[in-house]
């Protein structure tokens, strides 16, 4: 039973760790983009042509979860929507920024 609450509480660590260094990954790049370009990154990226849209692909799936959150935050104060969709949106943006941050935790474990 201890190495069953062990397993569990070490799971519950990674996947913690995960969903904030996936949540500030994806903060961070935005900003950087925002300060690089001089306008929010949003999802119309995905309408690029040529090579800006092999560059911005890879922005976009680690950005989405900051820019979900973001959205569905501005859509509650702007459009007066209920509660219920922006908490789905929260939802998915919490479970997509896991499955990022286990993307860096990954990466940096195995370059380092």
């Amino acid at each position: 039973m201890a190495s069953i609450q062990l397993m569990w509480r070490d799971m519950t660590n990674f996947t913690l760790q995960a969903l904030v260094l996936g949540f500030s990954f994806a903060g961070l790049i935005c900003n950087c983009f925002e300060f690089l370009t001089g306008r929010p990154a949003n999802f119309g990226l995905m309408f690029a042509r040529g090579v800006a849209l092999i560059v911005c692909l890879p922005l976009l799936v680690f950005c989405a979860p900051y820019i979900l959150a973001r959205n569905a935050y501005r859509a509650v104060g702007i459009y007066g929507l209920g509660y219920s969709s922006p908490l789905a949106v929260f939802v998915a943006a919490i479970i997509w920024s896991i499955m990022c941050g286990r993307v860096v935790l990954f990466v940096l474990t195995t370059s380092a």
